[in-house]
């Protein structure tokens, strides 16, 4: 497993700000606020600035970002290539980025990427835990809890690997003449885990 991972490369954070025209319509209207997600307020920043017709780097640029995130209800994170990135950035130095409707853009700036070290699992789920979780999903499900039952849930929801079924029987020498077979006993050997 990796030691670390790259969350959010190629990113920019846009910091939006409400305008004062907007702040009083939302005020009056908190069904109207409640609704304004992250992902709408991109959608229109998108909009507002597929309208630059003029400046193909432009749109093209917006075209290809996505929404990845939105922040403390004023921070809208996007992702997209490199270079699409770079044609947003030049397009802010210039005023010409246009903010969604009821904003203003206080400031775009390059997001770092996020690292993110990654928690490993146990190999096993404790057989409490898991009869506990097959008893669940099988009243959720409506179905009756019977041994034969659980038995056929447990075996489909926790497989159990291939590798451990199978295994090398070898025949082992106990005791007397190595000429009869009865003087062997069957040893398993199964795969190491």
């Amino acid at each position: 497993m990796e030691k670390f991972l790259q969350i959010a490369p190629h990113s920019l954070a846009i910091v939006l700000s409400h305008t004062d025209a907007s702040e009083r319509a939302l005020a009056t209207d908190e069904k109207l606020l409640s609704h304004r997600v992250g992902y709408e307020i991109f959608a229109n920043f998108k909009a507002e600035n597929m309208q630059h017709f003029w400046n193909k780097k432009v749109t093209d640029a917006i075209s290809d970002t996505f929404f990845l995130g939105w922040i403390d209800e004023h921070v809208l994170l996007i992702q997209g290539k490199e270079e699409h990135l770079g044609a947003l950035r030049e397009s802010w130095m210039r005023r010409s980025l246009r903010p969604p409707q009821g904003f203003f853009i206080k400031y775009l700036g390059d997001v770092s990427p996020i690292s993110m070290s990654p928690i490993s699992q146990s190999q096993f789920i404790p057989l409490g835990e898991i009869l506990c979780l097959a008893i669940s999903s099988m009243n959720s499900a409506r179905k009756a809890v019977t041994q034969e039952a659980l038995m056929e849930h447990l075996t489909i929801c926790f497989p159990v690997p291939e590798d451990w079924r199978r295994a090398d029987v070898v025949p082992v020498h106990k005791s007397r003449s190595i000429d009869e077979a009865g003087n062997y006993r069957p040893i398993s050997l199964t795969s190491v885990i």
